[in-house]
């Protein structure tokens, strides 16, 4: 069976190097997909979760991920994601505490405080890998 690269990279490090047969993530106006051969392409992400597939049929692998971009030639599949982790890596507790802490501190701030959105941001990241282990 034919296969594609896939990198997933973090402004912290390279996530994952592998071959997959099919990759699928969430582009900004739906899913996409991408199989060995895929036309080039460069477009946006949406916060969501990319599933990794070694077989067709396979049980898939999951990412979840915060924003970013894709990059897909017919060989291979640059994923540039701005936060990104292996759902099966997800401390469920863990990410309940930070997402408490977060909406304290949020509570905290004025409408118009510079923290706002890094705080925002952390909170969206908490929900995502949380709905991502759902």
């Amino acid at each position: 069976m034919s296969s594609l690269s896939c990198d997933i990279v973090t402004p912290e490090a390279k996530l994952l190097s592998e071959d997959f047969y099919m990759v699928i993530v969430p582009g900004v106006e739906g899913e996409m997909g991408f199989l060995q051969g895929h036309a080039p392409l460069v477009s946006a992400l949406a916060d969501g979760t990319v599933r990794l597939h070694k077989e067709a049929g396979d049980k898939e692998r999951a990412i979840a991920l915060q924003g970013g971009y894709v990059e897909v030639t017919g060989e291979k599949v640059i994923i540039l994601a701005n936060r990104a982790c292996a759902v099966e890596d997800i401390d469920v507790e863990a990410v309940r505490a930070e997402r408490e802490e977060a909406l304290h501190h949020l509570e905290q701030l004025s409408a118009d405080d510079a923290g706002r959105p890094t705080l925002e941001a952390a909170l969206a990241w908490c929900d995502l890998r949380l709905k991502a282990v759902a």
